[in-house]
């Protein structure tokens, strides 16, 4: 004899009715999804991100100069001497530095434009002496003569050259050792030629020189400090000239531009 319980009678008449809509499935407790864990992490990404990027930004300074449209990024930490400004560049000392003159010996026509100097402080607990970039134009110079008037430095030394486009403008570049009794000189000199103007950057890095046996200082990695400064390098770019007032056209007369 089959005995009727609650349960049983629910199953059969209280489904009876639909069959098609009684499922067991109904009766679990659906699973509920929380999607907001993931797209508030995502957002806090995000917003980490761009506060990194903005002190990123906030660590360099931009200079510009209208009148050979060209601008460049450097670190704020470093000094900027325009030209005819000495405040922050001492000579004396292992940055490389040179001035007006001394470019004009090496390359007639030259105008030093800027120079950016490494704080003597930057690499503590080594032996390093200065570095600096400088920036100069020379508008006697042809495409030619400009890449020429580079390479020539180079003389007999087996010193190492190449290319690099920055901003669409290929430059090339040498290396070269220079030193003293005092320092030694890792230097590499860049040239490119765009805008009727041949625009050079002379990046240098100084180390002391010291006795073979001294373990006071150690020296410094100078192929990473070089990597930093041509960094200010690859930062170039060039920018809509100022139009001086010899440049426009006498009053009266109408300019007819094609499109």
């Amino acid at each position: 004899m089959i005995r009727w319980n609650a349960s049983l009678w629910f199953v059969l008449f209280g489904c009876g009715v639909g069959l098609a809509g009684c499922s067991s499935k109904a009766a679990l407790p659906t699973k509920q999804v929380s999607r907001s864990a993931p797209e508030a992490t995502a957002s806090g990404r995000q917003a980490e991100r761009a506060a990194k990027a903005a002190a990123r930004e906030s660590a360099f300074a931009m200079y510009s100069n209208p009148e050979y449209g060209v601008a460049f990024r450097y670190p704020r930490s470093f000094a900027l001497a325009e030209a005819g400004d000495s405040e922050g560049v001492a000579p004396e000392d292992g940055s490389g530095v040179r001035s007006q003159q001394e470019l004009e010996t090496e390359e007639a026509g030259v105008v030093l434009v800027a120079t950016v100097v490494v704080p003597y402080d930057a690499y503590p607990n080594t032996t390093f002496a200065g570095g600096s970039v400088q920036f100069a134009v020379n508008r006697y110079l042809t495409a030619g003569s400009c890449r020429q008037s580079l390479l020539s430095r180079l003389g007999d030394s087996n010193g190492r050259s190449g290319t690099a486009t920055i901003h669409g403008v290929e430059f090339a570049w040498i290396d070269s050792d220079q030193g003293d009794a005092r320092a030694e000189f890792f230097e590499r000199d860049y040239a490119g030629f765009t805008n009727g103007v041949c625009y050079e950057f002379f990046v240098r890095v100084g180390v002391e020189a010291v006795a073979a046996d001294s373990d006071l200082e150690r020296p410094p990695d100078e192929k990473k400090i070089l990597g930093h400064l041509e960094k200010i390098v690859a930062s170039l770019q060039f920018e809509p000239k100022a139009v001086s007032a010899l440049d426009e056209p006498p009053s009266g007369k109408a300019v007819i531009r094609k499109r």
